[in-house]
């Protein structure tokens, strides 16, 4: 095969950790070719030992031999370079958040038109297993019409690095967020959502959000929630969603789900008269019961290195794209939606975007 020549702008956690030990696995599709980062002693990989080191995103955009740029840095930076390794006729994949605005989105998909390169958002975990079976089992119909959907990321903790400072682009809705708010809107629908958010820093050094709780609700559209916490001991059940025939809940390593069939029953037409006897108004349902176990293990939510195959279905998507024109399954377009959310939430709770993101 073509690797696809790869150059990785940020190499700490996300862009050495994630994407350069990812690539490490996908010797036939991609090779990281050359490496940026404002730290001298991170710009090696033990797995690609011939990959040149740049101090500075300039330099590296400027490499020819460079087909793919990873925006791994710092989260306010990510729409600015992203845009300029376009404009430099690079290929990029974007880590999260794929910008603070849609203005930013915006920027960065007129960039990628106009220079006909892909722009790839990092959103992997679209493809984790439970999340793929949850939308399965909503999608099939039976638990009925979906009425709520909670999905909540818990643990407990304190962190006092940049990811909790406003001046960098941190905060729990930008950093981990983008995750949760992709998997509720793609259960949500087409739906324009009404968005109502909370926040709070219960235990972070920073002066961001390290607790926020997030509210879709749309017309014909079930209620989402979406919550992430800094303050649960006990781990929360990651999923429960409610429909008018049945429930699901679970985790990321167990889900299961109680239905029943209502073609089953016979219908109940309002009756104001007292019941005989007294009675409770009530019937015996007979539930159908299923359960799931995933193939793999899963992530186990806010704070953990992502699992790997999800990485590697991405990666596997995005060289389809850039050599043989496959179209992206994860577009900007769609993640422009979710910025569209996040943005919202910002400017209802009167929070300031990072002073030196691509557009305010």
């Amino acid at each position: 095969m073509n690797p696809i020549k790869t150059g990785i702008i940020g190499f700490g956690r996300s862009g050495c950790g994630i994407h350069a030990d990812a690539i490490a696995l996908m010797p036939e599709t991609f090779t990281v070719t050359a490496i940026c980062d404002e730290l001298p002693d991170r710009r090696h990989h033990p797995a690609f030992p011939h990959a040149r080191a740049y101090a500075a995103a300039g330099e590296l955009l400027a490499d020819p031999e460079i087909e793919l740029v990873v925006v791994a840095t710092y989260n306010y930076q990510h729409a600015l370079l992203a845009r300029q390794a376009l404009d430099a006729g690079k290929h990029v994949l974007c880590e999260k958040p794929f910008g603070f605005t849609t203005a930013d989105v915006d920027a960065m998909i007129a960039a990628a038109r106009r220079n006909h390169r892909i722009l790839q958002p990092f959103q992997q975990r679209r493809y984790e297993e439970d999340f793929q079976k949850v939308r399965e089992i909503c999608q099939s119909g039976i638990l009925g019409k979906i009425l709520n959907i909670r999905l909540c990321w818990g643990g407990f903790g304190r962190r006092w690095d940049w990811q909790t400072s406003r001046r960098f682009g941190g905060g729990q809705l930008y950093n981990n967020g983008p995750h949760l708010v992709d998997h509720g809107m793609e259960l949500f629908g087409a739906t324009e959502p009404e968005v109502t958010f909370r926040h709070r820093n219960a235990l972070s050094s920073g002066d961001a959000e390290d607790e926020f709780s997030l509210l879709l609700r749309g017309n014909d559209a079930p209620d989402v929630e979406l919550n992430l916490t800094a303050t649960s001991a006990f781990e929360p059940e990651k999923w429960l969603i409610r429909g008018t025939a049945g429930t699901l809940r679970g985790t990321s390593e167990k889900l299961e789900w109680k239905y029943v069939d209502w073609r089953q029953y016979n219908h109940h037409s309002l009756d104001l008269h007292p019941l005989a006897d007294r009675k409770y108004c009530s019937e015996k349902l007979d539930f159908q019961i299923g359960q799931w176990t995933p193939e793999r293990h899963g992530d186990t939510g806010a704070g953990a290195k992502p699992a790997p195959e999800p990485v590697r279905r991405l990666y596997a998507g995005l060289y389809q794209a850039v050599r043989n024109g496959r179209v992206q399954e994860i577009t900007p377009e769609q993640i422009r939606r979710r910025v569209a959310v996040m943005e919202q939430c910002y400017r209802q709770a009167g929070i300031p975007f990072p002073e030196n993101t691509l557009v305010n």
